[in-house]
C-alpha cells in the first residue's frame, strides 16, 4: 500500500544563521546508476545527481514537479522520470546537454513506472488509457508511436526489460493477488511468484541470472530474488532495514544500491552486510514557520442577515471532540452567538431538526470550480454542504458576493490571496501523488525543513474512481446537473493509498482528483476513511484542520460562539460512517437557512431560466 504520512516532525537541520540547508539523508526516495558510475535520485520532489563516489548532488530538472523515479538512459545523457501535472501522472525525458525537458505524455491519461529499453530508442511505461486497469505500453522516442504490450485483467505495473532486451518482468495485481510475471522472448507469460501480500519493484541482475523484488508483509519489506534456474529458486536477500520502495540498481553482476533508513545502500552480492554511499544535497532556507497568532486573518464579512434564529439538532459535533446533545444553537446574524442548554426563547425563529446531526460546514482548502461557472452552482454546492471554497477563479469576488445573500446562495469563496498557510515542506509533499514516509513511519531530513517542532498540516486529494461509495453521490439529484462541469472519476492510483491511524493534520483539499465541485469534496472524506482516518478525523479535515491553515481558527470550522454560523444538518450518524455526511438535510450558511431540496431547486430554476 501506498504509505500517506500527514503528521511530520519538524527540525531544521543547519543553525539559524545560515541560509541553506544540507540534507545528508531523505524519505523514501529512489536510486538509479548509470553506466558511469553516477547515481540519479529523487529528493524533495526534485532530480538529483550524485557523483559515482558520493559527495555533493546536483539538482537538475527544469520541467514540472513533483519529479519522481528518475532512471538513467542507456548512454547516461538523458534521464526518463514520472511528474505530476495537472493531476495526472505523466512521463517527461531530462537532456543534460540543453538542461531542458519534454514531456512524453499527450495529458489525457496516467502514465507511471517509466523504464528504457536497453537499445535507448524506446520507453516502457503503465498507463490507464484503455478503461481497463494499468497496463504496458511501449513509446518508440523517434516516431512517437505506441503499442500496448499487455491485455490481462487487473493492472500490470512496474515493467523492466533485461540487459539484452529479450526478456520482460513487471508486476501483476489482480482479485487481491500480486504476481512477478516473466515474459521471455517468444514465450508466453510465466508466473515466478505470486501472494497475498504486496510484490513490488523488480529489477534485473545485468548478466540476467536473477531479478530481485520487494515483497512486503506486516513485519516490513524485504529484498527477495528469483534465481532463474529451472525450476526457479526464490531467496531472500536482505530484510531488517527500513527500505524505501523501489527497485535496487545494479553496478555491475556483483554490487546492488538501494534506498534504506535515509540513505544510499550498496552491498556487494555475496556479502553479508552494507555500506553506505554518502551524499549532500545543498538547498536554499526557507522562510520560518509564522505563529499562529501571526498567520491568523480576519474573515470578510458580506451580506450580513439580521434577526436572531435558534437551531435545535438531536446531535452536534462542534469540530472539537465527540457529539453534545439536545442544544440550543443560538445565531445572531451571521454569527453563532451561544452554544447552550435548550430553553424556551420568546420571540425567537426556532427550527428543531428533530434527529439529525449538526456538523460545522465543510471546507474545501483546495477547490477547482470550472473556468466557465455559472452563479447557480453555487445551491448545488451549498447542497452538498460545502460553505467555504479556497479556490482562484477569474469571477471569484463575483461569486462570493452573490453566494452570501438569500436568492442564489452558495459558499463563499476565498480567492487570490487565501491559499493555504502551509510552511514549505508541507507544500512540497502535498503536491506528491504518494506522500513521504518510510515503510516503517521514519521521517528523515528532507521531512524535518519546517522548523518549529510542531506538526506539519498537509492537503489530502486521494480520491479516484476506485474510491469506495462514490456511486451514490454520481446518481445525486445534483450529479446531473454538474455532468457539464467535469469529466468523470479516473484512476489515479495502482493501489489506494493509506493513512497512518493517527493523523489528524491534514487538510481536505479536492483539487487533485479531478472530479465535479461538491462531489469532489465528498469523494475526498470517502477516500481519507477509506485510508483509515476515523469519521471525526475526516471531518476535522474538512473544518477546525482547514480552517487554521487559513488563518481563520476563531472564525470557521467550529460550531462555538463567535464563530461564523455555517452549519450543515446532516441525517445519521457521520462519525461512525463519514458517508453519512452526504445525507444533507439542511444548511445554516452565513447566518440564514435553507433546507437542501430548496437549494437544489433554486439550482435548477436559475438553469431553466438561462
Amino acid at each position: 500500500m501506498i504509505r500517506l504520512c500527514l503528521c511530520l516532525l519538524l527540525l531544521f537541520t543547519a543553525s539559524t544563521t545560515t541560509a541553506q540547508i544540507t540534507l545528508t539523508e531523505g524519505t523514501n526516495f529512489s536510486v538509479h546508476a548509470g553506466r558511469d558510475g553516477r547515481v540519479v535520485m529523487d529528493l524533495l520532489d526534485r532530480i538529483w545527481i550524485v557523483p559515482a563516489s558520493g559527495g555533493a548532488a546536483k539538482a537538475v530538472v527544469s520541467g514540472p514537479l513533483p519529479a519522481r523515479r528518475p532512471r538513467w538512459s542507456p548512454g547516461a545523457d538523458t534521464i526518463l522520470y514520472q511528474a505530476r501535472a495537472m493531476s495526472q501522472d505523466q512521463l517527461w525525458l531530462y537532456d543534460l546537454d540543453t538542461d531542458s525537458a519534454r514531456s512524453l505524455s499527450d495529458g489525457r491519461f496516467f502514465d507511471q513506472y517509466p523504464n528504457w529499453h536497453p537499445g535507448g530508442e524506446r520507453i516502457i511505461y503503465s498507463s490507464d488509457r484503455r478503461d481497463s486497469g494499468f497496463d504496458l505500453w511501449e513509446l518508440d522516442l523517434v516516431t512517437g508511436l505506441t503499442w500496448r504490450v499487455t491485455h490481462s485483467d487487473g493492472d500490470e505495473t512496474e515493467p523492466a526489460w533485461s540487459a539484452d532486451g529479450r526478456d520482460l518482468v513487471y508486476i501483476h495485481h489482480s482479485d487481491d493477488r500480486w504476481s512477478l510475471v516473466l515474459r521471455r522472448h517468444g514465450q508466453p507469460d510465466r508466473v515466478l511468484e505470486s501472494a497475498a501480500t504486496r510484490l513490488s519493484s523488480p529489477a534485473w541482475r545485468p548478466d540476467g541470472s536473477l531479478i530481485t523484488f520487494l515483497r512486503h508483509s506486516d513485519v516490513g519489506l524485504s529484498i527477495d530474488m528469483v534465481i532463474l534456474s529451472d525450476p526457479p529458486l526464490i531467496r531472500e536477500i536482505l530484510a531488517g532495514e527500513d527500505l524505501f520502495i523501489a527497485p535496487v540498481t545494479w553496478r555491475g553482476r556483483q554490487q546492488m544500491l538501494y534506498a534504506a533508513n535515509g540513505l544510499i545502500r550498496k552491498r556487494d552480492f555475496n556479502a553479508w552486510t552494507s555500506t553506505t554511499m554518502p551524499f549532500r544535497a545543498t538547498l536554499p532556507r526557507q522562510r520560518p514557520p509564522r505563529s499562529v497568532a501571526e498567520r491568523r486573518r480576519k474573515l470578510p464579512a458580506t451580506d450580513m442577515p439580521g434577526g436572531q434564529l435558534v437551531l435545535r439538532a438531536a446531535r452536534l459535533f462542534d469540530g472539537s471532540g465527540g457529539y453534545r446533545h439536545n442544544l440550543d444553537i443560538v445565531i445572531h446574524g451571521g454569527r453563532i452567538a451561544a452554544v447552550e442548554e435548550r430553553r424556551d426563547r420568546p420571540g425567537a425563529i426556532v427550527i428543531d431538526m428533530g434527529n439529525v446531526t449538526a456538523v460545522p460546514g465543510f471546507i474545501d482548502g483546495a477547490a477547482a470550480l470550472p473556468e466557465v461557472t455559472d452563479a447557480s452552482l453555487g445551491p448545488l454546492l451549498l447542497s452538498f454542504g460545502v460553505t467555504t471554497v479556497v479556490a482562484e477563479h477569474p469571477n471569484g469576488a463575483l461569486l462570493d458576493r452573490t453566494w452570501s445573500g438569500e436568492n442564489l446562495p452558495g459558499p463563499r469563496v476565498l480567492g487570490k490571496g487565501w491559499q493555504l498557510d502551509l510552511d514549505w515542506a508541507a507544500t512540497m509533499v502535498s503536491g506528491m501523488y504518494s506522500l513521504p514516509t518510510s515503510p516503517l513511519g521514519i521521517r528523515y531530513q528532507d521531512l524535518q525543513l519546517g522548523g518549529g517542532g510542531g506538526p506539519t498540516t498537509m492537503l489530502s486529494g486521494i480520491a479516484d474512481a476506485r474510491t469506495g461509495g462514490l456511486r451514490p453521490l454520481l446518481a445525486s439529484r445534483q450529479a446531473a446537473q454538474l455532468e457539464r462541469y467535469a469529466p468523470a472519476a479516473a484512476r489515479r492510483f495502482t493501489e489506494k493509498p493509506e493513512l497512518e491511524a493517527a493523523a489528524a493534520a491534514v487538510v481536505l483539499g479536492s483539487r487533485a482528483n479531478g472530479l465535479q465541485p461538491g462531489i469532489a469534496l465528498h469523494a475526498e472524506l470517502l477516500a481519507l476513511a477509506e485510508a483509515g482516518l476515523t469519521g471525526e478525523q475526516a471531518l476535522r479535515a474538512s473544518g477546525v484542520n482547514a480552517a487554521t491553515a487559513l488563518g481563520l481558527d476563531r472564525q470557521l470550522g467550529r460550531i462555538a460562539a463567535g464563530y461564523a454560523a455555517d452549519i450543515v444538518l446532516v441525517d445519521g450518524d457521520p462519525l461512525a460512517g463519514i458517508e453519512d455526511a452526504q445525507n444533507v438535510v439542511a444548511v445554516v450558511r452565513n447566518g440564514r437557512f435553507f433546507s437542501a431540496i430548496g437549494l437544489i431547486e433554486r439550482a435548477e430554476g436559475a438553469n431553466s431560466v438561462e
